[in-house]
């Protein structure tokens, strides 16, 4: 009997028809990061978060002198708009321009589910799973996922440590709190590690991996991952356009190694599979 595999060849990295997908959905990810970043899509006039956000920086500004000006840039991008809308959380609730309501939960129930995602946590608990496959019989099909996972989760997170270094893009507070969203490349500072997202990151890992080892449930997986990269946001540590390259990243690495443990016969059938027509 042949081992269905674990990843079909649609999403192997390791071949071609997984790998000319998984390109498009990072190309498609470059240009929503691009649009989100760097297209401004609106208004400084009659805006009311833009207008909160101008009377919280004169009382709780860092810097002297605001550098963020309606003169020096045509308008607000997406990540700086929403990124003003959840510093409305940061008001009191009855104050006039204050979030509405339903903002001030989210944000609350997301300080608490953030840490669900936390890159050593995760990385803690793929260990743990990678030692118990190996001592628990019963456990030994689930071996090379949770291994690849483990190392996925561990090239991932280099990557994106070094990918946070190199691109040096400032965190929201740099926009909260200075009015300054800047980039420094080559940054050592923590406070312009925001791109990749690092929580989003692990998120990807093992959301991957929750959908190899339980498909069926593979809509409730996507959808626990897209709100922990909604988390980041909402509790301000990073723009949304920092989530998805961090979760692509991260499901990706975790992919590669899932597949590049899968044994032979997997990857056969996983071929065979792929030249059959579409249903």
């Amino acid at each position: 009997m042949i081992n269905q595999p674990l990843i079909s060849s649609k999403w192997n990295p390791l071949q071609f028809a997984g790998l000319r997908r998984w390109s498009l959905l990072i190309f498609v990810t470059l240009v929503l990061f691009f649009i989100a970043s760097q297209v401004p899509l609106f208004n400084f006039s009659n805006n009311p978060a833009y207008e909160a956000w101008d009377q919280f920086h004169q009382l709780e500004g860092e810097a002297p002198q605001k550098q963020w000006k309606p003169g020096s840039v045509e308008g607000i991008t997406f990540d700086q708009q929403t990124i003003l809308e959840v510093r409305r959380t940061y008001d009191p609730a009855d104050q006039p321009g204050a979030a509405p309501s339903w903002l001030f939960t989210l944000r609350r129930v997301a300080s608490v589910t953030t840490h669900l995602a936390e890159g050593y946590a995760v990385l803690f608990v793929l260990l743990v799973l990678t030692l118990l496959t190996r001592f628990i019989s019963g456990w030994n099909r689930f071996q090379v996922p949770i291994q690849g996972a483990f190392l996925g989760a561990v090239t991932a997170g280099v990557l994106a440590q070094g990918l946070k270094v190199l691109i040096g893009r400032g965190r929201p507070n740099e926009l909260i709190y200075r009015a300054f969203p800047d980039w420094q490349p080559i940054s050592f500072e923590h406070s312009h590690h925001s791109l990749p997202s690092g929580h989003s990151t692990a998120a990807g890992v093992m959301v991957m991996l929750l959908c190899v080892l339980f498909p069926r449930m593979s809509p409730l997986w996507i959808c626990s991952g897209i709100w922990l990269c909604a988390t980041r946001v909402l509790t301000a540590e990073h723009w949304p356009s920092d989530t998805l390259p961090g979760f692509i990243l991260g499901a990706f690495c975790c992919a590669f190694w899932i597949s590049r443990f899968q044994p032979t016969g997997d990857l056969s059938q996983s071929s065979t599979t792929s030249q059959r027509p579409l249903e």
